[in-house]
């Protein structure tokens, strides 16, 4: 009886990948930030971070009968800042993990000539 050993050695090692996906993640998050849109949002983000230290300064200088509205007013802040950069965060988010799952679709892709067909079939079908 014959039998086949296929062995599939690994040539990058895993560290290193992942390094690599850190730096693309980053070099695209940069990438991402120079738009209008990004920049729009980094701004506000600044803005309402200020705008926070500064009510905290303000919280940790006035007497006690201001402490409460000063507090109230560092709580609202806050939570506007949240408020205001959670849709983008959540895009943000969204966009990477489907990145993601593209470069490990890509990866399979190069890797298993059956996947490639597959994704060139689909590709000729769309067009």
């Amino acid at each position: 009886m014959t039998s086949f050993v296929h062995l599939d050695y690994t040539i990058v090692h895993p560290g290193v990948a992942r390094a690599e996906r850190a730096f693309h993640a980053v070099k695209s998050l940069r990438q991402r930030l120079q738009g209008e849109s990004g920049l729009a949002t980094l701004l506000v983000t600044v803005a309402a971070l200020s705008l926070v230290a500064s009510i905290y300064e303000i919280v940790e200088t006035s007497p006690e009968g201001q402490m409460l509205a000063a507090w109230v007013v560092f709580w609202i802040a806050g939570s506007a800042l949240i408020l205001g950069t959670r849709k983008y965060v959540g895009r943000m988010v969204q966009a990477w993990k489907r990145a993601e799952q593209d470069a490990r679709m890509w990866e399979v892709a190069h890797a298993d000539p059956r996947v490639m067909a597959d994704i060139r079939c689909a590709r000729s079908r769309a067009e």
